[in-house]
């Protein structure tokens, strides 16, 4: 129950750090890799890491699925943490791995790489869900087409080269999506 709660809450963030300017400055960072392998998964502002963790965790404590005052280590948290960590590197490989009829109930590289593409305004903001894709189709914004995969990946809009400055853009200019 706790993974399904803070994918719901995971979903929300998600979108709208695609969706809100100021959240989006942190996550186009994320979005701007032109190729996708396991390690775009690390490719992102530690801000952008740091709300989307604390927003779906926050969820599955105020539900009381996880005891912040506990005097031992709460394992559901931390399970959900690190089966979310170890499912987004999975879905950020440079696989082409389905699921067949699973794949409406299991993310697959598949489905995260279209929530990626540039192919075309119709395809982008898309497939927010990193687990549960239900997420997705009862939002409205599944997309899985058969048999094809994004042609091109990243974003229009610039963004900084090295890495301290991808960690100071955020704060320093405003950025509006393309």
């Amino acid at each position: 129950m706790a993974i399904i709660v803070g994918e719901f809450a995971a979903y929300w963030i998600h979108r709208w750090s695609h969706e809100i300017p100021f959240l989006w400055r942190f996550h186009c960072i994320h979005h701007s890799a032109k190729e996708m392998d396991w390690l775009v998964n690390t490719r992102a502002h530690p801000l952008d890491i740091f709300f989307t963790r604390l927003f779906s965790l926050l969820l599955v404590y105020v539900l009381g699925f996880a005891q912040i005052t506990s005097k031992t280590a709460d394992l559901v948290p931390m399970l959900y943490v690190f089966v979310g960590t170890i499912w987004s590197f999975f879905i950020h490989a440079n696989v082409c791995w389905r699921f067949g009829f699973l794949e409406k109930w299991v993310s697959t590289p598949a489905f995260h790489h279209w929530h990626h593409t540039n192919d075309d305004p119709k395809y982008i903001d898309k497939n927010y869900a990193a687990i549960l894709p239900v997420m997705d189709i009862i939002f409205g914004t599944f997309y899985l087409p058969k048999n094809r995969l994004p042609s091109q990946y990243g974003i229009d809009m610039p963004v900084a080269p090295s890495f301290k400055e991808q960690i100071l853009q955020p704060l320093t200019i405003f950025n509006n999506k393309n």
